[in-house]
């Protein structure tokens, strides 16, 4: 009785769980597609924002290389980029 139980609350959340990793993997689809880019455009001047270069980590860390790399030292990623062209900011999406 007890198994039968358990596979039937399996079977009433396999749904929600599916969904849910669907919305999840297409989340992070977006973010790793920008994460093999070179630059974005902007939305305002539709200048090119360059991802590559020399960037400093909140923390203080300087590193060269994409902007969606994560930080060595306090393991976090940039949420957004700013244009300089124009000087607005641009979100990025979350890993």
């Amino acid at each position: 009785m007890h198994l039968v139980v358990i596979a039937l609350l399996w079977l009433l959340a396999s749904p929600v769980f599916l969904v849910n990793g669907i919305r999840r993997a297409l989340k992070r689809r977006r973010f790793w597609a920008m994460a093999y880019r070179p630059g974005i455009p902007c939305r305002s001047c539709f200048a090119t924002i360059s991802l590559l270069g020399m960037w400093e980590c909140r923390c203080g860390f300087t590193y060269r290389g994409h902007l969606l790399r994560e930080c060595p030292v306090c393991h976090s990623v940039p949420s957004m980029v700013r244009c300089y062209t124009c000087g607005t900011t641009e979100k990025l999406p979350e890993p």
